[in-house]
């Protein structure tokens, strides 16, 4: 039984999904980390897992949209938060589901920040 918000990070570059994953562990999340979207649709799916937040990357590759589609028709109350470039555009609909668009550059502390403004750490007094 998970008691902990979950927060689901899809993230092509290892890097990045390492910090990321390290800072809000730290922060008392639990996470998940993908490297691509349908990924982490087929083990939510297999798992029965809910996030509390989903953290999309789609400032590489485009072309995964409609696996974030599908991602997000299984999590419809979860956060979206995307990390965009500024050379790719994206869609309206998931512009308007997005609560936070980020565009890269952008530094792990301004996407944790993001994701802590959506989802509240469980560890730190409020």
């Amino acid at each position: 039984m998970r008691t902990l918000p979950l927060i689901v990070v899809i993230e092509p570059e290892w890097p990045t999904r390492s910090y990321l994953r390290a800072e809000l562990e730290e922060l008392g999340y639990e996470i998940l980390v993908f490297d691509d979207p349908l990924e982490a649709a087929r083990a939510l799916l297999e798992w029965g897992f809910q996030p509390n937040l989903v953290l999309v990357d789609l400032s590489r590759d485009g072309s995964l949209l409609s696996h974030v589609n599908h991602l997000l028709a299984q999590s419809p109350e979860a956060h979206l938060v995307l990390i965009t470039s500024p050379l790719r555009a994206v869609p309206e609909y998931l512009q308007q589901r997005a609560e936070r668009i980020l565009q890269r550059p952008v530094s792990v502390h301004e996407i944790v920040e993001a994701i802590r403004k959506l989802v509240p750490p469980p560890f730190i007094e409020r």
